[in-house]
């Protein structure tokens, strides 16, 4: 686990500041106004980590619409469960330490002790359904429910799964 990331997000979900008007204009340059709708759900630190996803995929080269889509709207499922800062911090520590555990403790309701654990664990699949019923794309969509799954080799992937690999790169990046 890396300490010193952790230690940033966490310095980010305390700090986090409203996003410039460029940033706007490129987010809804992106997303449809239903998707701005969603995305608008957001908290100010999940905007601003959203927008670093899609930042580095464009600074990397990628340009494919769903992709980018993905980028910003991957993680507003946990929009339907609000969970706070030591919450939120708790998941993601469980999940590194304890990834088996934690799935566990995700399924189900969110209620009670296990909900943070329920929105770390179920809110790739509430993201794709949002976007889905936004009309975003399918494939889009599809980037978003698998967001946190384990890729196949790399022989095994077809152009989804190289996209989704990228989608990861950048989520564990910003």
């Amino acid at each position: 686990m890396r300490v010193g990331y952790r230690l940033t997000q966490f310095w980010q979900l305390l700090t986090a500041a409203p996003l410039p008007p460029a940033a706007i204009a490129d987010i809804t340059a992106v997303l449809t106004p239903a998707e701005y709708t969603l995305y608008q759900r957001y908290n100010l630190t999940d905007q601003q980590h959203t927008y670093q996803v899609l930042a580095l995929l464009r600074q990397a080269g990628y340009t494919q619409p769903a992709l980018l889509t993905a980028a910003l709207l991957h993680d507003v499922g946990k929009t339907c469960v609000p969970i706070n800062v030591l919450e939120r911090s708790l998941a993601v520590l469980a999940y590194k330490l304890l990834p088996r555990q934690t799935a566990v403790w995700g399924q189900g309701e969110a209620k009670g002790w296990q909900r943070p654990f329920v929105v770390k664990m179920q809110h790739p699949q509430w993201s794709a359904e949002l976007a889905q019923a936004a009309g975003s794309d399918p494939l889009a969509v599809w980037l978003m429910a698998h967001h946190q799954d384990r890729l196949p080799p790399p022989a095994e992937r077809d152009e989804r799964w190289h996209l989704l690999a990228q989608l990861q790169w950048a989520d564990d990046q910003s």
